[in-house]
């Protein structure tokens, strides 16, 4: 797992989708400044990057671009942006598979610094939904630099969903030999899946469940080289399972009350990642190449027997940028596992901190969590074809589309040998619009032998 701990945040993830299509549907309404410079695409993971992911070989802009306003005739651009402020009242609407349908009203609030570049981001919002009934959001995001970013996010729902989400991070501490940051969390999701252990995982067998977590974790690190990091991350988890809110669902701590985790679990853990890292940009590369290895020994100290587990993670990425850096290909490669390391017959490993695939960043044609077992393979494949840029309130908006391909399943190689049989497929197409260079929104469509689904988010996938 990512050092900077990237918990599920619906509502984060409704924000970035609406602002993504509507700035884009604004978008025309001024044309891209032929004289500004080419920007530098585009970025992946955030939060355990080196300083040479936060290197940027050029502005977007010198100078923030002034507009003409006549004098006579105020234009729209003067109610929705004055000084460094833009204000963009939205509607809202936004589905999943896990979720249904959301509907609503945002107003994200950017605010901008001297270039034009977009340092803040307020979005107070409001949504419906048939299950969880009114929610109310605030939603802060602070993009300091490309290597200081932080976030704070409260979500409160009519019935059950609730989110408390704090986090920042500093990449380049101490002058840039420094890794510091750290992320505290508590969320209620009463739309938590569980569909059984292993690949062959039927539909047949959804339950639902609330997963109630708190989740801490804090990590610090050491940049030995401009491409080169190694991190140490403490991590503190209490999970607790309650009853889901799908009515057509079974429960999960009815369904599966045998599943070793229904009971909840606290667990404490130690990891030791080393980072390789030479993309251009921590948040919006064209090229490079970014590989984590990571172990970490984990420990449920609910119980008073052994239930002890150490898990290795490798997650490997390449660009290649291309056609005048116009499109970048990206292809990852994830592999992820975990070995017990107590004999003790009467607990095994809570299935919620098993290797498990599906959602925005492996199999997007899958709820999240959709397959849990001992080991996970994944390969991601995308290329993003820039189609379209433009000014919008002093802004520069990029559009890209990507096809998209990912491949992967779980497996118990204690049980069974590696075999390249029964890999889920999932094709795809995503949407991506960009406030360059620290902010990306995307919407990501798959399909997959459940069907099709749909996610959006900040930031790239992977």
């Amino acid at each position: 797992m990512h050092p900077f701990l990237r918990l599920p945040n619906l509502a984060e993830r409704r924000f970035a989708y609406v602002a993504a299509c509507l700035l884009l549907w604004f978008a025309p309404a001024q044309a891209a400044d032929p004289q500004s410079p080419a920007v530098a695409p585009a970025p992946v993971e955030g939060p355990s990057m080196a300083p040479s992911a936060a290197r940027e070989f050029r502005d977007l802009s010198e100078e923030k671009i002034g507009r003409i306003i006549s004098t006579k005739e105020p234009s729209l651009t003067d109610f929705l942006s004055q000084d460094n402020l833009t204000y963009i009242p939205l509607p809202a609407f936004a589905y999943n598979r896990n979720e249904s349908f959301y509907v609503g009203a945002l107003m994200p609030v950017l605010r901008a610094n001297p270039k034009g570049e977009i340092d803040d981001i307020f979005a107070p919002q409001y949504l419906f939904n048939e299950f969880v009934g009114n929610s109310v959001t605030l939603n802060y995001y602070g993009y300091r630099s490309d290597t200081v970013q932080y976030r704070a996010i409260v979500n409160y729902a009519e019935k059950v969903q609730k989110n408390f989400d704090f986090a920042y991070k500093d990449l380049g501490a101490g002058g840039g030999r420094y890794i510091l940051g750290g992320q505290a969390n508590f969320f209620k999701n009463p739309f938590s899946r569980f569909f059984g252990i292993g690949n062959a995982a039927q539909l047949s067998n959804e339950s639902n469940y609330t997963s109630r977590e708190t989740n801490v974790n804090a990590y610090i690190g050491l940049n030995l080289t401009p491409d080169f990091s190694i991190l140490l991350t403490q991590r503190f988890r209490d999970v607790r399972l309650e009853n889901g809110i799908i009515p057509t669902l079974p429960q999960t701590t009815v369904k599966f009350a045998a599943t070793s985790g229904v009971e909840g679990a606290q667990i404490l853990g130690t990891k030791l990642t080393f980072l390789y890292d030479t993309r251009d940009s921590q948040l919006t590369p064209i090229k490079g190449t970014y590989a984590t290895f990571s172990v970490e020994f984990n420990s449920n100290v609910q119980h008073d027997e052994p239930n002890r587990w150490v898990r290795f993670v490798l997650d490997a990425r390449h660009l290649y940028p291309h056609d005048n850096d116009s499109k970048v290909l990206v292809v990852r490669a994830l592999f992820d596992g975990v070995v017990r390391t107590d004999q003790s017959p009467q607990r095994a490993i809570p299935f919620y901190e098993l290797p498990t695939l599906g959602g925005e960043t492996t199999l997007r044609a899958f709820g999240l969590n959709r397959f849990f077992s001992n080991q996970a393979v994944v390969f991601n494949v995308e290329e993003r074809i820039r189609i379209m840029q433009r000014k919008f309130f002093d802004h520069s908006i990029d559009l890209e589309v990507a096809p998209t391909l990912d491949v992967g399943r779980v497996m118990n190689l204690e049980q069974r040998d590696f075999t390249f049989k029964d890999f889920q497929v999932n094709p795809g197409l995503g949407i991506r619009v960009m406030a360059k260079p620290h902010v990306v929104g995307r919407l990501d469509i798959a399909y997959g032998k459940d069907g099709g689904n749909a996610f959006v988010g900040l930031d790239y996938p992977f």
